[in-house]
Formats: C-alpha cells, structure tokens, sequence
C-alpha cells in the first residue's frame, strides 16, 4: 500500500484542505492518505474553533482523509520547529512513503535549497540571530536578518509566509530522517486559491483558515468555503472563559510558580500577574503581554500551556523524544486496511486507551495524558460534560 502523509489543523477545514489532499493523493500515486492533526488547542495557541473528533470526521467524510492521527499537544501547541518534527517523526514512524504539504513558493527547489541551508548553517545562523539581539532587535527579525546573511534575500523573504515557514520545517526534519536512513520522499503543494490571512478574490469558494475564522467572530456566512457542515464553537463565549480561568490560576500562584510553566520566563510572569488583573478581555490581555521578545503567538502559546498547567520540565522531555504511540481519531476503509497491513510497529495507534493502556511505555502515558488534560480544559471552555466528553470515553470515528 502507497500512503502519503499530511500535517494539519483543519481549523476549519476549508476547500483548500480538500483541495490538498486530492493534489497529494493525485501526484503520489497513493492508496491511503494519513493525515496527523492537531488536537483541540492549535500551533499558535489558540482553542480550536471545533474539536478535535468533529475535525476528523470532516476531513474523513469531506476531504477522504483515510486516517486521521492526533499530534499530541506537546509538539501541537508550540513553536513550528517543534510542531513539524513532531508531525514528521509520527509520519515516519508510521511508515508514509512521501509527506505532502502547502506552500507559497513558485518553486518547490527554492523551499528545498533554504532547508539545506538552514540545516548546514545552523550553528552560524543562531550565533548571528544572537547577535542581533543583542541590538535590541526582535527575535523573528534577528532570524530574517541572519537567515539573509546565510542565504541571501531571495531565499529569506520565503519566511514572510506562515505555510511556507511551516514547509521549511518539514523539509528539514525530513532531511533529518534521511540521514539516518529513511527514504521518505517531500511533495510541497502550492495553495491554491487564497493566502492564509486572505479571504477569496479573485478565487471564490477558497479562503485562508485565519481568514475564516475571523468571518466567524463577524457573524459571516462561510459555507461557501468549506465542503461541509461543521459543528463551530461559541469562540466568542470560550474566550471569556478562558480569561477567567487564567484569571484563577494568576490570583492563587506566585511568579516564580508561573515561571515554571512551558513559555513563561525572563519576566513573563510578572507581566502575566499585572496585566490579567486588569484585562477585560482575553485580546487586551495578549496586546498588553506582546513585546520584541514576545510574539502574540508565543504570547498565545504561554498563556495556553498556564492554562494546561504544561510545565518547562513536563513539555521539554515530553517533545524531546519521537512519540511512538498516537490517538487514532477517524479512518475509513483504506486506513483501516493500512491498520491491519502494516508491518512496523514503531508507533502504536491507540484507538481505545483504557484497554491499552498497560501496553504504553510510560512515556506515552505522559504524552497522552497532557492530552487528555487540554482535552478536559478545552471541554471546560466550550461549557461540555468534561465525563462524556473525556478522551477516555470519545471514540473515533470509523467510516
């Protein structure tokens, strides 16, 4: 069997997604498509505007998605280094022939040749972006300016784009495995239609993820850009939630209690203190945390991993490791049968914990436990029995 791999978060999932999958299953030549999905917090710290299994079962049923595996919040809910070779480790460790994903780049060799750069000059490129701290410049331009020194202009302005950031990442964990071995193959795939951000023009029917969710907040109309129906959140509602919460956790910790949590430091903590107790809204509260150390997405991520109560210890050993267990959330016919033939256990896919449970290493435990805490939390947000709609009793959808 031919299997070809995706990275996503389906946040919703929209006529571009389908569009993806259809191109990669198209240009690969594969039977089965396994797609490894975030869970119910996404990369740049935010709740999902659905859950994960409502997620799955849309991209099963719309997009014919064979197998949808969730990426565990340690590696989900971070920077996209961290994200991708997360993804790409359970890619690999699940045996795909060649991982697909968007870009924006015209030329897939020009994403090719900056992850080799990347990779060869790293340790020049990170003593350079170092560098230029020190100046008193912002960590994401410090990276442009030394990814430029490295690599030219041409090659550094690839980095304005989130997907083609996010490609870049693949691309060189990808290289990574193929140093110890593994053939697994690349197949970038350029968007079509609108940018992330972007909503339609002159494409109708398409639209960026970011530019869809802020429709929803606006009360708009997206049928038109998604190939089904979807169950939404009140985001809206959750957001408010979430502030209180964070609000609780503040009110009974110290600083250096909530310097202990994944993201908080070098001053973080005081900030997070003062700030959320004069925060009306959970989008004051990021505006007043951002800074050129900060970006709102790690700003996001930090505020997500306090809410988790995901430490620097607990999320640093955790992703520190390729995860050799994931949590199956959807498959249809050919993802079943993949199930059945495949011949490498180095991941297990887990489809009911409580009966497999004594067969995780310890580690995978943890994993999956983290997860299923953001899970409980994310419940809690969204107003849901956090019992019936705990991981341990949510089944996935099989098709």
């Amino acid at each position: 069997m031919t299997t070809v791999g995706i990275t996503a978060e389906y946040n919703p999932l929209h006529n571009g997604h389908a569009y993806h999958v259809a191109r990669a299953r198209e240009l690969s030549g594969a039977d089965c498509v396994i797609a490894v999905m975030s869970g119910n917090f996404t990369q740049r710290g935010e709740p999902a505007v659905s859950d994960k299994w409502e997620r799955a079962k849309a991209a099963a049923i719309s997009a014919e998605v064979d197998l949808v595996a969730e990426l565990p919040f340690a590696f989900a809910c971070s920077k996209a280094s961290i994200f991708a070779s997360g993804a790409v480790d359970i890619l690999v460790g699940l045996g795909v022939d060649c991982i697909s994903f968007g870009c924006e780049a015209e030329e897939p060799s020009q994403l090719r040749n900056l992850a080799e750069v990347l990779v060869s000059d790293a340790a020049a490129i990170e003593d350079s972006r170092l560098d230029c701290m020190k100046k008193g410049i912002s960590s994401a331009k410090a990276y442009e300016l030394a990814v430029t020194e490295a690599a030219g202009e041409q090659a550094a302005m690839l980095l304005h784009e989130p997907n083609n950031i996010l490609a870049i990442e693949y691309l060189k964990r990808i290289l990574y495995w193929r140093g110890k071995g593994r053939t697994v193959t690349d197949l970038p795939v350029r968007r079509f239609g609108s940018g992330y951000k972007d909503a339609a023009g002159e494409n109708a029917g398409f639209a960026g993820a970011g530019a869809l969710r802020k429709m929803m907040e606006a009360g708009e109309d997206i049928s038109r850009y998604i190939p089904c129906a979807q169950q939404f959140e009140d985001t809206a509602l959750m957001q408010s939630r979430y502030l209180q919460q964070l609000k609780g956790i503040a009110l009974r910790s110290d600083a250096d209690q909530l310097s202990r949590i994944y993201g908080v430091g070098e001053g973080m903590e005081n900030a997070i203190i003062r700030e959320l107790r004069k925060a009306e809204d959970l989008e004051q509260l990021i505006a007043a945390l951002t800074s050129k150390r900060y970006t709102q997405a790690t700003v996001r991520r930090a505020l997500t991993h306090l809410l988790v109560g995901a430490s620097w210890d607990e999320v640093d050993r955790l992703a520190a490791e390729s995860p050799s267990a994931v949590r199956l959330l959807a498959a249809r016919d050919a993802g079943r049968r993949f199930m059945r033939e495949r011949d490498d256990e180095t991941i297990r896919i887990v489809t009911n914990r409580n009966k497999e449970d004594d067969q995780l290493s310890p580690s995978d435990r943890e994993l999956l436990d983290l997860d299923e805490r953001a899970a409980d939390l994310y419940n809690l947000l969204r107003g849901r029995d956090i019992r019936t709609s705990s991981d341990r009793v949510m089944r996935p959808y099989i098709e």
